[in-house]
This record gives C-alpha cells, sequence and structure tokens, in this order.
C-alpha cells in the first residue's frame, strides 16, 4: 500500500509536470511563434522595398537567423509536447530532439538503434523519452560534450537504452545522489520498474543506462 501510494504521487507530480510542458509548448508555438514569424514579414517589406545594398544585406542577415530562431522554437515546442511523442513514437521524438541539439549547438548527436523496433506503449516511452530528454539536457548544460549518442536495444524480454557523452564527466559521488534533473530521471525509472545506472569518470563522459522488462 505505501508503494502504490508512493507511485501515485510521482504519478501527480509528474502530470503537474506534463500539463507545464503543454502549456509552454502551446505559448511557444501560438504567440512568441506568431510574433518572430510576423517580424520575418516585415523584414521581408523591409528588404523588398529598400534600394540600398546595405540595409538590403542587414535584412537578409536578419532574416536568416530570425528564420533559425523560429525552427528552433518550433522544435522545443515539439518535443515539449506529450502529444507529439505519442503521434512521431519514441524513435522519431527522439530524432527530433538530437536535430535541434545539432542545429543549436552544432554538436554531433546520433541515434542507434539494435534489434527490431517494437511499440511499448504511450506511457512507457514518455517516461522513456523524459529521461533521455533531461540526460541530453544535463549533458548540454554541465558537460560540454562535442558528441552524443543514444542507444535503443529492442530485445524480446527487455528494452535498453544508453546516452552517452564524451563530455567532462564528474566524480561519481558528488552528483549520482543529488540533482534535480538526476532525481527527476530516477523517478522516471521508477515508475518505469526500471533499472538506472550512471557511470561518469572526470574528463572522460557519462553513460547512463536504462533497462527495463515490458
Amino acid at each position: 500500500m505505501e508503494n502504490n501510494y508512493q507511485n501515485q504521487l510521482l504519478l501527480s507530480r509528474l502530470e503537474v509536470q506534463e500539463q507545464s510542458f503543454k502549456y509552454f509548448s502551446e505559448e511557444i508555438h501560438d504567440n512568441v511563434g506568431q510574433l518572430l514569424s510576423m517580424v520575418k514579414m516585415q523584414l521581408y517589406s523591409i528588404r523588398s522595398s529598400s534600394h540600398e545594398e546595405e540595409v538590403v544585406n542587414k535584412a537578409n542577415g536578419c532574416t536568416e537567423l530570425l528564420g533559425k530562431a523560429i525552427n528552433d522554437l518550433r522544435n522545443i515546442s515539439h518535443t515539449m509536447s506529450s502529444s507529439f511523442v505519442s503521434n512521431a513514437g519514441l524513435a522519431d521524438a527522439i530524432e527530433k530532439d538530437l536535430e535541434y541539439i545539432r542545429s543549436a549547438k552544432d554538436m554531433a548527436c546520433t541515434l542507434h538503434m539494435h534489434g527490431e523496433e517494437y511499440s511499448l506503449g504511450n506511457e512507457k516511452e514518455l517516461l522513456i523519452f523524459r529521461i533521455i530528454q533531461e540526460g541530453i539536457a544535463n549533458a548540454v548544460k554541465h558537460a560540454s560534450p562535442t558528441t552524443i549518442d543514444v542507444y535503443l536495444d529492442y530485445k524480446p524480454t527487455a528494452f535498453g537504452v544508453t546516452i552517452a557523452d564524451n563530455g567532462s564527466g564528474f566524480v561519481a559521488s558528488e552528483k549520482t545522489t543529488g540533482g534535480i534533473g538526476l532525481n527527476n530521471m530516477h523517478m522516471r525509472a521508477g515508475l518505469l520498474n526500471g533499472n538506472l545506472e550512471v557511470t561518469s569518470e572526470k574528463d572522460k563522459g557519462t553513460s547512463i543506462k536504462l533497462e527495463i522488462h515490458p
């Protein structure tokens, strides 16, 4: 009973978090994205009506930057939405997230798949996706890697995920029990009845491994 009660508390917390993601996703798409698109249209108008080469060149540069910003915001909006993960599927959702990292950080990010892909169900795949997102975000924010690799291993009786980076790493005793991001990953792994292991070495990168039995 105590275990079920704790699981219900965790699920409620995650539901609130997903509602927040949904709200921010809609705000980015409906408000910020539209405002930037309007600015882009104004720049097109300035470029078309001007006969000064310097103005045209600056307008072209700003238009290109705005286009990248709009694309990045669209990617962020998509990957924050739980419905996107459900509709796209786990592998495509991960690839979309890695595509954003590649674009924003000029970093080599690769998805590797082993075994015959199968569905784990929408709820499990969303939890797995959030674990992967958190692992990638932690690497980008704290470790300054040049490569991030995500491995999906589909076995008949088990499903495994590995997130590996070549960043700065850390001393295991300093981080494995703390940090909101890492705690969130362990919390989601618990709801999946899975095993999450984090291994890291200073200046040699970090590896996060999740295994569940569907």
